[in-house]
Parts: C-alpha cells; structure tokens; sequence
C-alpha cells in the first residue's frame, strides 16, 4: 500500500475523530513508524482487525503536511516515560553546584573492559539506557553503573531534618546489546545517539528511575526553554573529571547563533534541527556534563525533568574558550528510540 494511500485513508478518519493528547507511556510520533502497527504497514486501512483501526482513530494526536506528503501521527505505547519518570527525589535536597544523594536518580555511569567510567546516560526504561554513539564507538563499554552520587564513598547518605538517610548501593549491570543509530558520523557529528541494553532489569526505587522525554506532541514540539540542566561526573574528552554527582543551570542558545560560533572551532560542522545549543556563559558552566549525559529542563505543567539533549560535543573548548556546548536533540530521535526500547 502506498504512503499516500495510507495516510490519506487514516486522515479521514482522524478528522472525524479529531487529536489527542498522548499521557504516559505514550509518545506521539508517525503512525507508520509506531511499532504496534508495523505489521498492518503494507495492509490496506480497511482490512485492518475492527479493534485495531478503533484504537488508531481514538490514538491520532497530530496531522501535519511534510513536503508533499500528509503525516498522521497517533498516541504510541512505549515502556518509556511512565507515570513516575522525571521526579526529582527527596524534596528536602539543598540547592548547589554539588548534587546529593537521590536527585537525578537517572543519571547513569558507563564503564568500559579498563575500569573506568568512560561517559555519561540516562535510565530512560528499566531495560535501557541513553547516551551518545560516539561513547561506544571510542571504548569497550561492558557495564553501567546506576544510583550512584559519590564514586569515592561506598555509601552515599544524605541528613535533613536531624535524620540521616543513606541510599542502597549503586547497582551495576552489564549491557547485552549496544544500539547505535545506524547514520552517526563523528566527523560531522550527526546522529551521535546510541541505547545500552542491559542484561538484566533495573531495579526502581529511591535511588534509581527514568527520566522523562520529549513527548513529541505539537505543543512539546514548539517548546523552547530558557534554560536548560546539564548533571555528570564530568566525564569529558579533556580528563577532567568530579567523583561526585553535579549539575549546572545553562541558558538556551538559539540554533542559528550557536551554529556561527561553532563551524569558527570545527569549520566541516553544520548545525540542524537534531542539535541543540546551550551554555557558553563562562568558561566552565558545561564543564559540568558527561558525554553521553543528559541535558534536561523542568516541565511547566507536570514539574517532571525531561531530557531535551544527549552531550555531543563543543565541550572539550571547557576552560579555553566560552562557546556553547552541542547537545544531540532527543525529540529528533523519538521515533528512533519508541521502535527499539521494547522493554
């Protein structure tokens, strides 16, 4: 079956039924690319299962022109973004540079056959992590680490309130299967996003959780934050590096300024949507975060964090020179990510 066909016998059903908006456990992305109506891909609309062609029309969340091509979007089911993705944890946590024990319980380590912590992610489902690809392809990258604050301490405690809470002992898992977007190319730093799979499930609670991501809804889509979070140990590509959790507010950069301040250190670079930009305000504000690692704002309506960036690249200029840093763009890749986190 055609796309146009396709698409076109949807749409007519998606103007009588109208938009949604997806919740958790949903992402809004083409309906040709949601995995639970992969196999009805190349079936015409009518021959579809009554119940299935039901649960399209009541998932439509968006129709757009692309081109000269009509793109009908729906509600897809995902085991990302549950209802408890994003909380930040104790709310008696201080404010500072340094993070404490059970805030940013996503943020993972990743460590290679040597030992070391070699990058930055994200838990972003139990079975799957989020980093960047050029992570896996510059190291052996056999475990992640997660629920850790402190990597010199053997266990992380945090006191508020006249109590002393301490968290369990970080949990580390070795990775089954390495996912790298299939486009990456480091030399013109594109695509530079990758999952770990993990061979067994994470174990949720106090100290470990998913982060949240874009829900790629037309609202979300249009959202530009004013700033951003960029957390890690500062495991960067110039050494420096924190044994201790940290985070730093950033300011947004726009695309356009953030791409001529950019190709001046890397001249074959060209910026597009599936970047973004973000700090450059001292010499040390990104210094902060881990390649691989998150950037992430605080949601206006669910005060969930969500991860808007995965850490690319610019952040070797840290120290030497104030330019933004480049962000890979996780609402660019949700389709991409939906089709293979299954679990």
């Amino acid at each position: 079956m055609s796309v146009i066909a396709f698409t076109w016998l949807v749409l007519q059903i998606a103007i009588v039924t109208g938009v949604r908006p997806c919740s958790y456990n949903e992402f809004c992305i083409n309906i040709r690319q949601c995995p639970t109506y992969k196999q009805y891909d190349n079936e015409p609309f009518q021959n579809w299962p009554s119940d299935i062609k039901t649960k399209a029309r009541e998932a439509h969340c968006n129709s757009e022109v692309v081109g000269n091509q009509t793109i009908v979007s729906i509600c897809c089911p995902s085991v990302m973004n549950s209802e408890t993705c994003g909380a930040q944890g104790d709310d008696r946590i201080s404010k500072g540079q340094v993070a404490q024990p059970f805030s940013y319980r996503w943020m993972a380590l990743l460590q290679s056959d040597n030992g070391r912590f070699e990058c930055g992610g994200t838990l972003v489902s139990s079975r799957y992590v989020l980093t960047a690809a050029h992570c896996l392809k510059r190291a052996r990258i056999i475990s992640v680490r997660l629920g850790e604050n402190d990597i010199d301490k053997i266990e992380d405690c945090i006191t508020a309130d006249g109590e002393t809470i301490c968290a369990p002992p970080p949990q580390d898992i070795l990775v089954d299967r390495k996912v790298i977007h299939p486009n990456h190319t480091n030399r013109y730093k594109l695509n530079d996003i990758a999952l770990l799979r993990l061979a067994s499930p994470a174990i949720l609670g106090h100290s470990v959780a998913t982060v949240c991501l874009p829900d790629g809804t037309p609202e979300q889509r249009k959202l530009k934050p004013w700033s951003y979070i960029v957390t890690g140990w500062g495991k960067t590509e110039n050494g420096t590096s924190s044994s201790v959790l940290r985070f730093a507010d950033l300011p947004s950069v726009p695309l356009e300024t953030c791409s001529v301040m950019i190709r001046n250190i890397h001249s074959t670079i060209r910026l597009d949507e599936s970047h973004v930009c973000a700090g450059g305000v001292d010499l040390k504000d990104h210094c902060k975060g881990d390649s691989g690692g998150p950037l992430h704002y605080v949601s206006n309506t669910t005060a969930r964090f969500v991860q808007q960036g995965v850490v690319a690249f610019g952040i070797r200029t840290c120290g030497e020179e104030s330019k933004p840093g480049v962000y890979t763009n996780v609402g660019h890749f949700i389709s991409w990510l939906v089709q293979h986190v299954d679990e």
